[in-house]
């Protein structure tokens, strides 16, 4: 039986031949599982892509893996290296990026989500090369260099394009920029390595240690089987952000490692250990499916055509209907190295230009929108706001705790009714028959904070916000609101005309600043002046500000978080489903589950798992959990877990 690992081997074993004279000019060292003599960081990497490699001076230490990071339009090459990545960290190796991420965002965050395709994480850390402590670097790497050296070293002579000296000390400071006293692997590929020999001698002249570096293969081009693939010759590779007919063609039209005519093929078999076309199967399909297309291959008991149109749906969905991650724009990181290097200034006394950037967002004017430090504290200024001798707030239980606790905060008493415990959601007949006149406030929330579940806010409004009185509001929580499959719509003249509502909301769930603490209210211009009169002059930070402009005018990333939400919801209620455990339909970013008597095990496998949940024995669901979805890669331990349970 052919098996991958064979495969790999066979592929390692041609690039070491292709690169004998450059490994035995700057001593590569082949990577092989079976040398005894392999360090334990570097036997980590052995077995798949990674061909040959170079010691390090660090040896002790938790070792880190180092990835340059380049290109605006992704193709094969880069997830291909995404699935390495994502090997690696299987690993145990926290990830860094390195590059310049503010030029290219998009292909960054793309990066990343092909990462989670094959089981990754995000990079633990991104080294930002535009930076000015990495570009304060590059000036200490120029002083260490020499003509003399890069001559020896590259070859250059008079007529050497200047330009060449830029990429060699980007890639020093690559290798080496902070690379502290644990080791270090840097990722690269045969192309980098004679920037490996002058890296040495920088590494020595800065004192800091040298990393070990992994020489990785590149993917081949598919319209040869000599050469790499490049993104400057199209035709070569394939790019990721091609529709599925044009995919579909680039694979079918693929060289192969088949023979000359059929009967030879049959007769004699194919070497997929020379077939760019297998090459795609074995990165995209399933690894048994690839082992076996492999064995058919030898065997000669497939032709190249059928083995293509066998793989070809799996390859076209690999590339085009890949699950989303979720996570913060890949806007705000460069947004915030912005704004970092103007952190000696004070931010505006009030966030006018945030809120007229909400305002466009959630179709009203600025005037009805007030910002403050996470929705929490819009909350706070309610309750402050609303404030008075024997007051008192109406919501429903179960609910979120902190409703209870800032109204006890401020003095006023917590008045709660059950909900419909039928299907777990507000009881709007119990709310207004609740209703009397020292309420100040009914809180609600809206997709429920508990069950996920959902009230229209015009039932809401007829019901509960006609029996309000005296200047009482009807607040409605909707930090959840951009995964509702209803929103709650707001206008303009609705919240002039229902001087009672306010509808807080927040940056924290769809658009993943929780971090930054970015909330906000949107009610009438009235009641918002008063609100923004609770607020302290600079209360909001340059940082926190700079990173809501750049989640909100990235509304295609936030859209991707509810699709990746979406998505995470579907893959685990289809084994759900399949199981007959009961779950509440959800308009949140999580999933109350009825486990009965499997909670407990449930419970452990989310431990194991590493997942984020909520008992619901604090609520007294005794039976239920539940558990947060974000995205299909996050929820995919616990459906492997459940589809072992019969």
């Amino acid at each position: 039986m052919t098996t991958l690992s064979y495969w790999h081997n066979a592929r390692n074993a041609a690039v070491t031949v292709a690169h004998a004279d450059r490994a035995a000019r700057f001593g590569l060292r082949p990577l092989a599982v079976e040398d005894a003599n392999l360090p334990p960081i570097m036997r980590r990497l052995a077995g798949g892509a990674v061909w040959a490699w170079q010691p390090g001076t660090a040896l002790e230490g938790t070792a880190s893996l180092r990835v340059g990071i380049a290109g605006r339009r992704l193709h094969l090459g880069h997830l291909s290296l995404a699935r390495d990545i994502a090997r690696f960290q299987e690993q145990g190796f926290p990830v860094t990026f390195v590059g310049r991420p503010g030029r290219a965002p998009e292909a960054v965050r793309t990066l990343i989500e092909r990462m989670a395709q094959f089981g990754g994480q995000d990079p633990s850390r991104i080294i930002d090369l535009d930076a000015p402590e990495t570009r304060a670097f590059e000036d200490r790497v120029m002083d260490s260099l020499t003509l003399g050296r890069m001559r020896q070293v590259y070859g250059w002579n008079s007529s050497t394009a200047l330009t060449l000296l830029q990429d060699a000390v980007a890639m020093m400071t690559f290798f080496l920029y902070d690379s502290g006293d644990d080791p270090t692997v840097a990722l690269v590929d045969a192309g980098q390595v004679p920037h490996s020999a002058l890296m040495r001698t920088v590494a020595r002249r800065l004192a800091v240690h040298a990393p070990h570096i992994a020489y990785r293969r590149l993917l081949p081009d598919l319209r040869g089987t000599t050469g790499r693939a490049s993104v400057h010759r199209p035709d070569s590779t394939i790019f990721l952000d091609e529709p599925g007919d044009a995919v579909r063609d680039r694979f079918m039209t693929a060289v192969t490692g088949g023979r000359a005519t059929a009967d030879d093929q049959r007769s004699r078999g194919g070497d997929p250990t020379i077939c760019p076309t297998f090459e795609v199967i074995e990165l995209l399909c399933a690894p048994g499916r690839a082992a076996v297309a492999a064995e058919s291959c030898r065997a000669g008991a497939v032709l190249c055509r059928d083995c293509k149109f066998e793989h070809a749906d799996e390859v076209v969905s690999a590339i085009t209907r890949y699950a989303p991650r979720a996570g913060t724009s890949a806007a705000v990181p460069a947004t915030l190295c912005d704004a970092s290097r103007t952190l000696y200034r004070p931010p505006p006394p009030n966030p006018i230009e945030l809120e007229a950037e909400i305002a466009r967002y959630a179709g009203v004017r600025p005037e009805q929108v007030v910002v403050g430090n996470g929705s929490t504290e819009i909350l706070a200024w309610i309750m402050r706001e609303q404030e008075q001798p024997n007051g008192a707030v109406l919501a429903t239980d179960p609910t979120f705790e902190l409703y209870e606790q800032l109204a006890q905060r401020h003095g006023l008493r917590y008045d709660t009714v059950p909900w419909d415990a039928r299907d777990c959601r507000h009881s709007l007949d119990r709310l207004a028959g609740a209703v009397a006149g020292e309420h100040v406030a009914v809180v609600t929330d809206i997709p429920h904070t508990v069950s996920g579940t959902s009230v229209p806010l015009a039932d809401l409004l007829a019901s509960v916000a006609s029996r309000l009185r005296g200047g009482a509001k009807l607040v409605i929580d909707n930090v959840y609101g951009e995964y509702m499959a209803q929103p709650v719509v707001v206008t303009p003249q609705l919240l002039e005309e229902r001087g009672d509502l306010v509808v807080c909301r927040s940056l924290s769930k769809a658009h993943c600043l929780l971090g930054a603490r970015v909330g906000y209210a949107l009610t009438s211009a009235a009641y918002a002046s008063r609100l923004r009169r609770q607020r302290l002059p600079y209360g909001l930070s340059s940082l926190a500000s700079a990173a809501a402009h750049a989640a909100l005018t990235d509304v295609a990333g936030m859209r991707r978080n509810v699709t990746a939400n979406q998505q995470a919801r579907s893959a685990l209620t289809d084994e759900l489903d399949r199981l007959g455990i009961r779950y509440l339909p959800t308009d949140a970013n999580f999933l109350l589950i009825d486990f009965r008597d499997r909670r407990e095990q449930a419970l452990a496998t989310l431990r194991a798992c590493g997942l984020r949940f909520r008992d619901g024995a604090r609520w007294q669901l005794t039976s239920m959990i539940q558990v947060h979805l974000i995205d299909e890669a996050t929820v995919a331990p616990l459906v492997r877990a459940l589809r072992a349970l019969r």
